[in-house]
């Protein structure tokens, strides 16, 4: 806090409101939040190493409502009165205010001038450096309030003094030196790590995540007359991991008693014992590459246990691709830590009967900000989002990443695109986080190998990865493509004799349009032989659809005396989170990272000595519509040609480490420029340029302003935040689907509710019976039509729907049918 001495000039000077409490009307000052403010950020930063920065950021974050115009506005709002919120400028008075107490003529003092303007600017939404036309975003900021700048001045000046005001900088300014001294001893490393703008922009991103976080939390305090929270001490961390870890080493001692026994159990065993072993210090990128049946989440689990409770981590967070993966695993991990409450699952899935539950409540504080809870399960679109995205509910969780160990399930269904960020990003919290990053994959992609902006080189959990890919080895896999590639017809009738020697059979293609077609040339092939059963899976169908035929197909596989033969034509959704098992699986050609998670739903349960994984070329298939996947078509076709001419190049095959790591060297090489995240406004700069020299913004700069020098930070933070998207839809829309009665149920509550609340609620529930449609220019025109608080829905007329393969995208839907 501000010390007695320091804060003698507060009783000669006026002091302003920040908040009114709506319950009692009781008034906070502007001084007394942003020293609130201040120390909050301060006691996060510590463990990042730019404390005095974000004190400095914190204490005038909200300068600008030491103003009679300010004063105004909140009066008038805590009296009801219709105001516009955000009408009164209140974040760049403080940014002046620092920018002032640069010296031009010093480096670092410049420098943290400029962070922190940003900071400050930013602490409501992202804020440019410069924008992508050049201008200067906090030049013309500050014109905006002049008339009202010199009075806020004299009002912090009166209350802290010169002498206050200027220490705290200097302070931020040892900082600012210090996280360059870093910056520059990774980049010592290698060059190709990535430049020292793009970390610079890290550091001021998270410094706003901070900021946004204690002001956030100190006005909601306030708000409810609660204390403010009390970070952890080590102790309390390290005790917290000691219980943890005590229950996972409990329950698995429990479970191995009452298990059937395996010859791969201390196979297992050992890879988890590894896990548990293995020391990589305080912070680091690390990767875990174990086979599919090994264990692998679990192992990953008691590695992020031992790593927390030996340098008392602040949380674990795990990261999966899917939601499906997400929930699956989110449930074993609270399972194995014997606590449900300890463990955040955030993802679009969670419903809870009421939006004004107290659960209700509790979840969604906890999602504001990640920080109160010591496990949290995410997506991979949230973590990243958190990293990139311009929203400030993103934005606001990064500050929780630090000091923590952070599990990267199936690394290898990142987004082409984003794998540079990633890196880059990884190498952040690895360096300057004290965060351990743990990459998980039987199919890990060489992101240590790219051009530039590589991830620091992985340290492997497991010394001898090769021995366990052999021990675990349950198929084979045969290249049976032919020159001019199989029609449709002919894909199905390879499927089907499969079966003449095995009972079941999975056929995974690349499109909707193949799946459908090649189960209606299966069905018609089968019609008189009753003992064959067909299944359909593909995002056609909606999630409660999906669900249904999964559960009833593991009925049948898991019967081992039926006389019947399964068939399942799916697209890729079935490769990663499906715990299924097929004698036989059919893949269409793919990258060949996908293929060994197609295997992966061969033999799990080892039906057999051994699977069979058979790749086909499709040529109907219109692949080059998939944007990447012609290209590791490509890359995984030369390579099964090179094993064909040299295969003791190749010991394991396909499923080898060496097939792997030259599967990567081809896909990767045609696409490193893609990796950067080429923008789709101007497609010769990158996301990479926003964040780092912003080239455009540059140039743009120089031809406005030909006398002037451009700042040092020159990143366009909010196109970057606005451009980031990890999943593109494509023009696609949500369509509800009146799949039962559950479905017709939920879509009556929300054609007659009466609240904002009681519609939010019906939609979530609607979820699992949403499928995505192609967009047209009459649904563009309906939904803009349509306020947000009339949800939007479109529903899917009767007759369009398929009970085997779902929507029928075939007949021409007449979008004005649909449903609004």
């Amino acid at each position: 806090m501000v010390r007695q001495e320091e804060m003698k000039n507060c009783m000669h000077s006026k002091r302003f409101i920040a908040h009114i409490r709506k319950a009692d009307k009781r008034e906070q000052y502007v001084d007394e939040h942003n020293d609130h403010v201040a120390d909050l950020a301060a006691a996060v930063a510590l463990q990042y190493g730019v404390a005095k920065m974000a004190k400095l950021a914190g204490r005038h974050h909200d300068d600008g409502k030491n103003t009679p115009g300010f004063a105004a506005y909140i009066q008038a709002a805590a009296e009801g009165k219709r105001v516009v919120r955000g009408s009164v400028i209140h974040s760049t008075h403080g940014a002046i205010l620092v920018n002032e107490l640069a010296s031009p003529k010093d480096v670092y003092s410049k420098l943290t001038g400029e962070i922190i303007r940003t900071v400050i600017m930013s602490h409501h939404g992202l804020r440019n450096c410069l924008s992508l036309d050049g201008d200067a975003v906090f030049a013309e900021g500050a014109e905006k309030v002049s008339d009202s700048y010199e009075g806020v001045k004299k009002v912090i000046y009166q209350h802290y003094g010169e002498d206050f005001i200027n220490n705290e900088f200097v302070g931020a300014c040892r900082d600012a030196r210090s996280i360059v001294e870093k910056i520059r001893l990774l980049q010592g490393k290698s060059e190709f790590l990535g430049s020292q703008h793009f970390y610079l922009s890290m550091f001021t991103r998270l410094l706003t995540s901070i900021v946004i976080d204690a002001d956030r939390t100190d006005t909601a305090c306030f708000e409810d007359k609660t204390s403010l929270p009390q970070i952890k001490t080590p102790a309390e961390r390290k005790e917290m991991w000691e219980n943890y870890l005590k229950y996972y080493e409990a329950r698995l001692e429990e479970l191995q008693k009452g298990k059937k026994p395996s010859s791969l159990d201390p196979h297992r065993a050992e890879i988890s014992r590894s896990c548990a072993e293995f020391d990589a210090g305080e912070a680091g990128i690390l990767r875990l590459v174990v086979p599919c049946g090994a264990g692998k989440t679990l192992a990953a689990l008691r590695y992020a246990l031992h790593t927390a409770r030996r340098y008392e981590k602040q949380r674990i967070l795990y990261i999966a691709p899917f939601n499906s993966i997400l929930e699956q695993n989110a449930s074993e991990i609270s399972k194995f830590i014997g606590n449900a409450n300890a463990v955040l699952e955030h993802h679009s899935n969670i419903i809870f009967d009421s939006d004004e539950s107290e659960d209700e409540k509790r979840y969604q504080s906890l999602i504001e900000n990640w920080a109160q809870s010591p496990v949290v399960a995410t997506t991979a679109v949230q973590f990243l989002n958190t990293l990139f995205a311009g929203k400030t509910s993103y934005l606001r969780r990064m500050q929780a990443l630090g000091n923590s160990v952070i599990i990267l399930d199936e690394i290898q269904a990142l987004p082409i695109k984003v794998l540079k960020l990633f890196n880059a990003a990884m190498n952040f919290l690895a360096s300057f986080c004290k965060t351990s990053v743990v990459l998980c994959s039987a199919t890990q992609p060489l992101l240590d190998r790219l051009d530039n902006y590589r991830i620091l080189q992985p340290q492997s959990i497991i010394e001898n990865e090769e021995k366990y890919g052999e021990a675990f080895r349950r198929v084979q896999i045969t290249d049976c493509m032919t020159e001019q590639g199989f029609s449709m017809e002919e894909a199905a009738g390879f499927i089907v004799r499969q079966l003449d020697s095995a009972n079941s059979v999975l056929a995974i293609v690349n499109t909707k349009a193949c799946a459908r077609k090649i189960f209606k040339h299966i069905r018609d092939m089968v019609r008189e032989k009753t003992q064959y059963r067909i299944f359909h899976l593909s995002t056609n169908m909606c999630p409660a659809h999906r669900s249904n035929v999964l559960q009833e197909m593991c009925k049948l596989l898991a019967q081992k005396d039926s006389n019947e033969k399964i068939i399942c034509i799916s697209t890729s959704l079935i490769e990663a989170g499906v715990d299924v098992s097929f004698e036989r699986v059919v893949r269409s050609l793919t990258g060949l990272d996908s293929i060994v998670q197609a295997a992966g739903r061969c033999n799990r349960n080892y039906e057999t000595s051994y699977g069979i994984v058979s790749i086909i070329n499709i040529r109907d298939e219109h692949a080059g519509r998939l944007g990447y996947l012609k290209k590791a078509q490509e890359a995984t076709r030369e390579l099964l040609y090179s094993m064909k001419l040299s295969p003791e190049r190749y010991p394991g095959g396909a499923l080898s480490k060496a097939a792997m790591g030259e599967y990567y060297a081809r896909y990767f090489k045609p696409l490193l420029t893609e990796m950067a995240y080429p923008l789709k406004f101007d497609p010769e700069h990158t996301m990479l340029d926003l964040l780092t020299s912003n080239p455009s913004g540059k140039k743009g700069f120089k031809t406005k302003y030909p006398q002037q020098q451009p700042p040092q930070m020159k990143q366009a933070f909010r196109e970057a935040g606005e451009e980031f998207s990890v999943i593109d839809d494509d023009g696609k829309v949500d369509v509800c689907i009146e799949y039962d009665g559950d479905a017709g149920k939920w879509l009556q509550k929300l054609r007659s509710a009466a609240t904002f609340q009681e519609k939010r609620l019906a939609l979530r529930y609607l979820q699992p019976y949403t499928v995505q449609l192609r967009e047209n220019d009459w649904i563009r025109k309906q939904r803009s039509a349509l306020a947000p608080e009339d949800a939007g829905i479109l529903v899917l007329p009767q007759g369009y729907y398929d009970s085997e393969y779902g929507v029928d995208e075939t007949l021409d839907i007449k979008m004005e049918t649909l449903i609004i």
